[in-house]
């Protein structure tokens, strides 16, 4: 089993049994918070990424990616080595590099800001580097689909912000494909065939034939669906102000499968069967 944004807010529907405008318009809100009791309770390979970039000569700043959260390691190389920068605080490069017109081959690093790091010393040449980091993946909630629309007045843009005149349901635009058609990311609810859809920024309308069907999937909803879906399921049920005995069995739901989720990414991904041999456990 795997679920799409459309195929699990179809299954909050059905366990809820609530199609309430309200509701559905608070769909990603509660779809968002079980990614997110996800991502901050286990730490998965998943939640781990590489991407490469260059210093720039002279420049005791590096960039860091829109993304990064927390950093594993920085690599350097140089004349064809690869090395790893120590991390230290910036007090400790500042005085390390009391003058940052003095270059050289980068030993350490800090973090300086939410947009850069502090290399010392400052490179004495444009030195390519490996950055592995923890990030937090796009959420499922994102996803797009494709909307069909005619007779259009005027012209959408790139975040307009689309609502519908029947069903009242809004979401952004985030790319314009061609007058007739806009990629979408797809809304609690959906809009309905023939209603008008109206930009808020562009003042340009334009009415529904039709939209996409959804194939997004993240690792999360591939692979731990049960998770996702009664993480998402005790935040929707909470929300409702439902039964407390239906609120502990979902959340109980949620932790039992967030348990074997954290021996998957805290135990078998970090395991190593060639030189520890597979894991044993008691009979029962």
């Amino acid at each position: 089993m795997s679920f799409t944004y459309t195929t699990l807010k179809s299954a909050i529907q059905d366990y809820t049994d609530n199609s309430e405008f309200v509701f559905l318009k608070n769909m990603p809100n509660f779809v968002k918070a079980a990614e997110d009791r996800i991502f901050e309770a286990v730490d998965l390979e998943y939640f781990r990424k590489n991407v490469t970039s260059a210093m720039t000569a002279s420049d005791q700043f590096l960039s860091v990616p829109d993304d990064l959260l927390a950093v594993f390691s920085l690599q350097i190389t140089t004349s064809g080595s690869e090395n790893f920068l120590l991390q230290k605080d910036v007090n400790y490069l500042r005085e390390f590099t009391p003058n940052a017109s003095t270059t050289g081959v980068p030993k350490y690093y800090a973090v300086f800001s939410t947009d850069h790091f502090l290399i010392a010393p400052t490179p004495v040449s444009n030195f390519t580097v490996e950055l592995h980091y923890y990030y937090r993946p796009t959420s499922l909630a994102q996803s797009t689909t494709t909307l069909t629309v005619n007779t259009v007045v005027g012209t959408f843009t790139t975040s307009d912000i689309i609502t519908g005149g029947t069903s009242g349901f809004s979401t952004t635009v985030s790319a314009v494909p061609s007058s007739t058609t806009l990629t979408i990311i797809i809304p609690g609810g959906d809009f309905t065939v023939g209603e008008t859809i109206t930009g808020s920024s562009s003042g340009a309308t334009a009415s529904v034939i039709s939209t996409s069907p959804d194939s997004t999937t993240t690792w999360i909803s591939d692979n731990a669906p049960n998770v996702l879906l009664y993480g998402a399921l005790f935040e929707a049920y909470t929300f409702m102000k439902g039964e407390q005995d239906v609120i502990a069995i979902y959340e109980k739901r949620f932790m039992d499968g967030l348990t074997r989720l954290k021996e998957l990414g805290e135990a078998r991904e970090n395991y190593d069967a060639y030189r520890t041999g597979l894991p044993t456990r008691p009979r029962t």
